[in-house]
């Protein structure tokens, strides 16, 4: 298991708010971030753009995955301010 912060950004009109999240995956986080992004506003979001990039609409609001970093155990456990998704 490997341990990751990242970030989800939402675009509403032209601005954007990210969001930092923790996670833990086997999977590439890459992948797992992007599958956060997909549900991130609590439903199936509706996946546009060219494919390079995945980004999810959720009605008035997009969102995709950003960046992440890999942290160990002991950094991970102190970010509990830090909300953790699972998928």
């Amino acid at each position: 298991m490997k341990y990751y912060i990242g970030d989800i950004e939402t675009y509403i009109g032209e601005a954007m708010i990210s969001t930092s999240v923790r996670f833990r995956t086997n999977e590439h986080p890459d992948e797992y971030l992007d599958a956060l992004a997909s549900d991130f506003w609590g439903e199936d979001g509706v996946q546009i753009g060219d494919g390079t990039v995945s980004i999810y609409e959720f009605g008035d609001k997009n969102a995709s995955a950003g960046r992440w970093q890999e942290v160990d155990l002991k950094t991970f456990n102190k970010l509990a301010i830090i909300t953790e998704l699972h998928k």
